[in-house]
């Protein structure tokens, strides 16, 4: 299954040796601090890195009772909706184990196979990630070694790496050189980005924020070398939370054509930290594979912390 249909099935791993601090575009007016020590560009930037906020919100997800709707749109060359996937339930955790039940599902359109398989990866990640059939365990715990598990697709722990550490190029599989060019903090990629640290109010939270993004001078050659065009992240300055965070991928070469739009939102629920929002716009375009074009979005709401 391809790589990046898992795009946002996120995790966390180490930050890797070859990573030096980039030169840094500080907004005016904003000073970083920490427990009301200041910080250096240098310390945040270590902050950014390491940041597991962003995973555990996702773990809060899967640990704590709530209710959600979904809609998968599937669309032709032209961006018509050719097939559809809606759901509304509960998402239920009890002692340990967590399971999916859906009040209401509708679908139109060519969505399975004859033998009741997805004809759509991506369709069928959204499936695996959010809406798995069976009985599950859950757990806030964070370890390390849990996105090595025998049991997961190599695809699935290359997404969660990519999602929930920014600019780690740690996958199992090396695809095309894609993997290297992940790597936004790498000294081979920052020749090619801008790093901007700002402040911004989101729903009424005070944040810090932190783009990464290309830089205005680049040829036109030179923004062909890259995948990530842009990661904005919005840090809560009281304690770093993430509380919002958008992706854009684009590539292309002979071989492979992607582009896509991820964006997650969080709140605090009774002063837990969970996701609320995730919204979905791909295309990607891989030999072997059929090419795919989707919308996703998904509301959580109801937590019961």
């Amino acid at each position: 299954m391809p790589l990046f249909v898992f795009l946002f099935f996120f995790y966390f791993t180490p930050i890797n040796a070859q990573e030096f601090i980039p030169s840094i575009i500080i907004l005016e007016e904003v000073h970083i601090s920490e427990n009301s020590q200041p910080l250096n560009p240098q310390d945040f930037m270590k902050i950014v890195k390491e940041d597991t906020t962003f995973y555990k919100a996702f773990k809060h997800l899967r640990f704590y009772p709530h209710s959600y709707s979904s809609n998968l749109d599937i669309l032709d060359k032209k961006g018509r909706v050719k097939a559809n996937i809606y759901r509304e339930g509960k998402h239920i955790s009890h002692k340990g184990n967590a399971w999916i039940l859906n009040d209401t599902l509708s679908q139109f359109g060519k969505i399975y196979k004859r033998n009741g398989e997805y004809r759509y990866y991506t369709a069928e990640a959204f499936d695996i990630v959010f809406f798995p059939k069976d009985t599950f365990s859950v757990s806030l715990k964070i370890n390390k070694t849990e996105s090595r598990g025998r049991n997961q697709d190599k695809n699935v722990r290359d997404a969660k790496t990519i999602g929930f550490t920014v600019g780690s190029s740690d996958t199992d599989q090396k695809k095309g050189s894609l993997s290297s060019k992940l790597a936004i903090f790498d000294t081979t990629m920052q020749k090619y980005y801008d790093y901007i640290i700002g402040q911004e109010i989101y729903n009424g939270v005070d944040c810090y924020t932190f783009t990464c993004q290309l830089k205005d001078s680049l040829s036109r050659k030179d923004v062909k070398q890259t995948l990530v065009k842009k990661i904005t992240s919005y840090f809560d300055k009281t304690n770093f939370n993430v509380l919002y965070r958008d992706y854009f991928f684009e590539y292309k070469n002979l071989f492979i054509k992607l582009d896509m739009k991820i964006s997650v939102s969080m709140q605090y629920v009774n002063g837990i930290h969970v996701p609320v929002e995730i919204n979905y716009h791909g295309f990607w375009d891989l030999p072997f594979f059929k090419a795919e074009r989707v919308n996703f979005r998904l509301f959580l709401f109801n937590y019961k912390v």
